[in-house]
């Protein structure tokens, strides 16, 4: 199973939820898809995997497949993880909010976060 953060970025890439983007959500997911354009023309097996998602006869296997492949190459390579997550965030965000999700978003250090849809009652940190 891989990340849900690479499950949307794979789906978003695989043209499936374009309308639920928006115009931020669209503007990252060009520049998603440019990192993984630059990073295929020395990687094959990517190269393949984002080419089979984006073929208009697309389905789940193939987002998948190019799911695990994102898993793999983050898992090989810290500094395009780290590049991904960045320019994928809004992706993400878009994909998550569009499916009536909660969406919590956090770029720093915390001692306490919560992530809820619903709190009744009192939270208590100690």
């Amino acid at each position: 199973m891989t990340d849900p953060f690479l499950d949307s970025l794979a789906t978003a890439l695989a043209g499936q939820v374009a309308t639920a983007l928006g115009a931020a959500g669209t503007q990252a997911l060009a520049k998603v898809r440019e990192l993984l354009r630059r990073r295929s023309q020395n990687d094959p097996e990517t190269k393949a995997a984002l080419e089979a998602a984006e073929q208009p006869s697309a389905g789940p296997p193939q987002i998948t497949a190019l799911a695990e492949r994102l898993d793999q190459v983050c898992t090989e390579d810290a500094t395009f993880a780290d590049q991904l997550h960045t320019q994928g965030a809004e992706v993400h965000k878009a994909i998550s909010a569009a499916d009536d999700s909660v969406v919590n978003v956090n770029n720093g250090k915390v001692n306490n976060l919560v992530q809820a849809r619903e709190i009744k009652g009192n939270i208590t940190f100690s």
